[in-house]
């Protein structure tokens, strides 16, 4: 923090050093003081679809949802073809319970940006939210495909099949899901095993 400040006093027209600045404090949880800097990236240089984004993105979790769709609407303005702005904006939708609204915002990310399994995923939660659970689940398939090793998906196609009376199916999902949760504990535990025997044999290498 305090080089960001040093360099701010150094450069105060720099406007990435408040952006910067901004992502520390968020990460620190300081929201109002993160929404601060960004204002001040975005006094700077509006230009930038970025600074309204990440400000944006501040907005929704201090969960001021009206703000934060005026600044993904103006992050769009300037760069209409970024995909995760529409998917961001989606998601501020949805929470506003607008969500034809954020359906079309998330089929625009997916426009843009069609390998993205996120937002698939994202789209039949709100398909599933509007009780078309064929689509949703189509599209819960769709983010399989591009992401299969995702356990959360596997989770969630298992709670549409379920829905849908489809009960062997969504035995079969739950199965893979909690498959995948477990082969990502192991893979963690060996992570964890290697990062201590690597440890140990240094601490025999110095001695």
């Amino acid at each position: 923090m305090k080089y960001y400040d040093f360099a701010i006093q150094k450069n105060p027209q720099i406007s990435y050093y408040y952006d910067n600045k901004a992502f520390v404090l968020n990460s620190l949880n300081r929201l109002e003081e993160a929404l601060e800097n960004y204002n001040l990236a975005i006094q700077k240089n509006p230009e930038d679809a970025d600074y309204y984004s990440n400000k944006a993105a501040i907005l929704n979790s201090m969960n001021r949802l009206e703000e934060a769709l005026k600044n993904y609407n103006l992050a769009i303005q300037i760069k209409p073809y970024v995909s995760h702005y529409y998917n961001q904006k989606a998601s501020v939708l949805e929470k506003m319970n607008r969500l034809e609204e954020a359906l079309k915002n998330y089929n625009l990310a997916i426009q843009i940006n069609p390998e993205d399994p996120e937002y698939y995923n994202n789209k039949a939660c709100v398909l599933q939210k509007l009780n078309r659970l064929e689509e949703a689940l189509k599209n819960y398939n769709l983010s399989i495909l591009k992401n299969p090793e995702n356990s959360d998906y596997y989770y969630k196609k298992a709670q549409i099949l379920q829905k849908m009376n489809r009960l062997e199916e969504a035995e079969k999902c739950f199965n893979l899901s909690n498959e995948l949760v477990l082969k990502a504990q192991n893979c963690h535990t060996k992570t964890n095993l290697d990062n201590s025997n690597y440890h140990s044999i240094l601490q025999d290498f110095h001695q």
